[in-house]
C-alpha cells in the first residue's frame, strides 16, 4: 500500500462520502465526479489549488495519473491500493476589507468575451449588461445571469469565470451575504453551465476561491504591488485567469461608482476602496 501525504487540502469535509470517478484529466488537474454532481480534484503543485480536492508535489501527482476511481472517507482517499492523506487543511476564504483598484492598462491578455484586458472597461462587449445586472442586485431583486453563465471558451466558460472575480471582490468587500442570491440556485446552475464550473460557482457563493484569485486580492487589501500576483492569475488556463481578472476589475469599478453616488447623498468614508495613500 502507497500511502501519500499530500502537500495541502481544502474544502473535503464540505464533499460527500463514498465513491468518486473519473470526470477529466489534464497537465495539471484530474477531476473525480459524484452521482450528485459534485467535483472533487487533485491539483498538481505549480499554479495553486482550487477550493475543493487536494494539493499533490509532481511525483505524486505522476503516482496517480492513472487513478480513475477513488473512495472518500472523509480527509482520506482511497484509490487501488493507494491512500491520500493531507498534511494541511487550508479555508480558502476572504477576510472582508477594503482594496486598492486593480489596474489593467499594462496586461494586453485577452479575455475569451471581449478582447484585450488593457482596453477601457466601459467601450467592453457586454459591460453595460454586467453593470444593469449588478445594479439590479444592489436593489434588492435577483440578477439574470443566464445570458453570461455558460457563454465563452473553455471548461469553465468565460462567463463563469468574469462571475467568479465579481463575486470574489463582492465577498472581499463584505457585501455579498447582505444582499438576495447572486446566482441561480445549484440545480439550476447545473443546467448552465459545465460540471467543472459549477464547482468553482458553488464555491464562490460560499466564499471560496482558488489561491490564485486570493492571492489577487489578498494583495490588493494590502496595498502592496499586485503585479505578481495578477500574473500568476492569468496563467491560469487559456484565458480563465483573464476572464477572473476582468470580474475583478469589473465589480470594482461598479462599487466606485457606486460608492460615489452614496457619499453625494450621505456623509462618510467610501468602505470598499481606498487609495493606499
Amino acid at each position: 500500500m502507497i500511502i501519500i501525504n499530500t502537500l495541502a487540502s481544502a474544502g473535503l469535509d464540505q464533499l460527500p462520502d463514498g465513491e468518486w470517478k473519473l470526470h477529466s484529466r489534464f497537465s495539471q488537474a484530474i477531476n473525480f465526479c459524484y452521482p450528485g454532481g459534485e467535483l472533487l480534484t487533485l491539483f498538481r503543485y505549480g499554479k495553486g489549488m482550487g477550493p475543493a480536492g487536494v494539493l499533490l508535489n509532481t511525483e505524486q501527482f505522476q503516482r496517480v495519473d492513472n487513478v480513475t476511481r477513488i473512495i472518500k472517507q472523509g480527509n482520506t482517499l482511497r484509490a487501488q491500493n493507494i491512500i491520500i492523506r493531507s498534511r494541511r487543511v487550508l479555508r480558502l476564504q476572504l477576510p472582508a476589507g477594503a482594496f486598492t483598484p486593480v489596474d489593467l492598462s499594462f496586461y494586453t491578455h485577452q479575455s475569451g468575451l471581449v478582447g484585450a484586458l488593457n482596453q477601457p472597461l466601459d467601450i467592453m462587449p457586454l459591460y453595460p449588461e454586467i453593470i444593469a445586472q449588478l445594479e439590479c442586485w444592489h436593489h434588492g431583486a435577483v440578477p439574470d445571469w443566464h445570458w453570461l453563465i455558460g457563454r465563452g471558451p473553455g471548461l469553465t466558460p468565460s462567463g463563469d469565470d468574469m462571475l467568479t472575480g465579481m463575486i470574489a471582490v463582492l465577498h472581499a468587500c463584505g457585501i455579498f451575504t447582505q444582499q438576495p442570491s447572486f446566482l441561480p440556485p445549484k440545480d439550476r446552475l447545473a443546467q448552465l453551465t459545465t460540471s467543472v464550473s459549477c464547482s468553482y460557482l458553488n464555491s464562490a457563493r460560499i466564499g471560496e476561491f482558488s489561491t490564485p484569485v486570493l492571492r489577487v486580492i489578498r494583495s490588493l487589501q494590502s496595498g502592496r504591488d499586485p503585479h505578481s500576483a495578477i500574473c500568476r492569475l492569468l496563467a491560469v488556463g487559456h484565458t480563465s485567469g483573464a476572464d477572473i481578472v476582468l470580474g475583478i476589475a469589473i465589480a470594482q469599478r461598479w462599487l466606485q461608482v457606486s460608492d460615489s453616488r452614496r457619499r453625494h447623498a450621505r456623509s462618510g468614508n467610501n468602505t470598499h476602496v481606498y487609495s493606499g495613500c
